[in-house]
């Protein structure tokens, strides 16, 4: 009896261990793996995180590793498969103190954070982290990748020629919220030497941005050999600048708000290539004779020539620098009013064709007594000797820089002149002139000061005989004014002359019955109306 039961026992021992083996043989060692406490402190050194690119998290410190631990002793295999298009690979390795505690563990990381789902496999077995790990583990540098915020993402520029650059950073100052709902800030400091890329604009608009998060602020600096030449902050905004090479600066600035995980600014280098095609205006398509037009050519390219053809008995000069030129065609009151005059204006491949109407002005008739001893003394062949080889190699004279700024200046305050007095037809002492009256007759008391109708080169300042103390300044691009007359000159030839400077005194020297000053405005040998000047200077647009 006692044999028996003895036997019972050792029957029932022997398929315990039975069933044993052939559940390590039948491939249960898994659950033994996931089972609780299965990762031991104590058979552990270390712990290595590898993610796909490379990167690596050295996990040494007691209090990381028995974190891991725990988290890892979570994890039951209860995963029959998951979807690996959104997830991160990494692996995990455990350096234990013995060979067979250490391991190599595939790990699965969800990219939708927000799911906070981590997964690892052993011997063909998925299992999940609890969540209530997830957080912490995120804060590993080794995860960096997965945040997609963690730094300012790259742009697209378009222009409207259909040109496109993409653009990553050059440098930012940037916060991102990371899984424990705090905000980790970074710096990358702008490389002034990378290399740029270039997008081209043929037009006025500026490229269009395209970029995941939409700015709270845009800066758009243009810089010309390291200088700030234009700033924008509205890329909707028509852009100035003519055409050329220009290094640029665009700064995207995000600020803190509760509808998104990050905020900081971000640095883009790039160079933009304007290269619009010319434009042509012209200052009037009428105009009365004894008048200025005024043409402007804009993004003009180094290599291309303006010309202009014109039945106006002119030959004008280009002047200008950059991208843009200017014409001033002077319109003689000689030319035959009620007729249309044709300018034709081409740089490159670009032509405009602009028609003029010359409309018809009334000139009044002037007769004047004059002493016949002044006559005689200052209208001689030894005045027109003078006139000859002094004052007419002056004509043609264009300073290639513009001098004058804005309107001009009445040159004598409080001087009485006729708005009529410019083109008038003279008869002197009855008999009739070949010329016309070619400016102002500005009366003043004797002595009154004469100022500098704009900036200006002094060409001329001496006493002439036909026209007394005379002084004539060129504004640049061939523009002048003329005084005659005056009792005292106050400055010399060369000197450059500001607007309103005093250069003169009015007086009645020359050819002149009383003091007054006598004003002219010409264009190379073409004289103009000076009234005009005063209202609107030089009508450049």
């Amino acid at each position: 009896m006692f044999f028996r039961i003895i036997s019972k026992k050792r029957k029932y021992l022997l398929l315990i261990i039975a069933a044993i083996l052939i559940a390590s043989l039948s491939g249960c060692e898994s659950v033994s793996l996931f089972s609780r406490e299965n990762f031991k402190p104590s058979k552990i050194l270390s712990m290595q995180i590898i993610s796909d690119d490379g990167q690596t998290l050295e996990i040494t410190d007691e209090n990381d590793l028995n974190f891991y631990i725990e988290a890892l002793n979570t994890v039951n295999p209860d995963i029959l498969s998951i979807e690996t298009e959104n997830m991160a690979e990494y692996r995990l390795l455990v350096n234990g103190k013995k060979d067979r505690h250490s391991k190599d563990i595939p790990v699965y990381i969800n990219k939708s954070l927000d799911k906070k789902e981590i997964f690892i496999e052993l011997n063909g077995k998925l299992g999940k982290i609890d969540p209530f790990y997830f957080p912490q583990i995120l804060l590993g540098s080794v995860f960096e990748s997965l945040y997609e915020n963690r730094a300012p993402s790259g742009i697209s520029l378009l222009s409207g020629s259909g040109d496109s650059i993409q653009l990553e950073p050059s440098g930012y100052e940037w916060n991102h919220k990371k899984t424990d709902s705090k905000f980790y800030s970074s710096i990358k400091s702008t490389d002034e030497n990378q290399k740029r890329d270039k997008i081209t604009m043929i037009s006025e608009s500026l490229p269009q941005i395209e970029s995941p998060h939409m700015p709270d602020t845009i800066k758009l600096d243009f810089f010309v050999d390291n200088e700030i030449v234009y700033t924008a902050s509205d890329i909707n905004a028509p852009c100035p600048l003519g055409d050329g090479l220009y290094q640029c600066v665009l700064e995207l600035s995000f600020s803190e708000s509760d509808n998104r995980d990050f905020y900081g600014s971000a640095v883009y280098m790039f160079d933009i290539q304007i290269d619009k095609p010319p434009e042509f205006k012209i200052s009037s398509d009428w105009i009365y004779p004894g008048e200025l037009l005024v043409i402007t050519a804009n993004n003009i390219n180094e290599d291309e020539t303006v010309t202009i053809k014109t039945d106006i008995d002119f030959n004008p000069n280009v002047f200008g620098e950059g991208s843009e030129r200017v014409i001033l065609l002077p319109v003689s009151y000689y030319h035959q009013a009620g007729k249309t005059y044709k300018i034709e204006i081409t740089a490159g491949n670009a032509s405009k064709t602009f028609d003029v109407e010359l409309r018809d002005k009334e000139f009044i008739i002037q007769y004047l007594k004059i002493d016949q001893k002044i006559a005689a003394e200052t209208r001689n062949d030894k005045s027109a000797q003078e006139v000859a080889e002094k004052v007419d190699p002056l004509r043609p004279v264009c300073d290639t820089e513009k001098y004058w700024e804005g309107t001009f200046i009445q040159p004598v305050e409080g001087g009485r002149v006729s708005p009529k007095d410019f083109g008038k037809r003279r008869y002197v002492n009855n008999a009739p002139t070949s010329y016309r009256h070619n400016g102002l007759d500005i009366g003043q008391d004797q002595g009154t000061p004469i100022k500098a109708v704009n900036n200006g080169r002094v060409l001329l300042a001496e006493y002439l005989i036909g026209t007394g103390y005379t002084v004539i300044i060129e504004h640049g691009y061939g523009l002048k004014s003329w005084y005659y007359h005056m009792v005292e000159l106050n400055t010399e030839k060369d000197a450059m002359v500001k607007k309103g400077d005093i250069i003169g005194y009015v007086g009645s020297t020359g050819f002149s019955t009383g003091p007054h000053l006598h004003l002219s405005i010409s264009v190379n040998n073409i004289y103009v109306n000076p009234m005009p000047f005063f209202e609107e200077g030089v009508p450049l647009q």
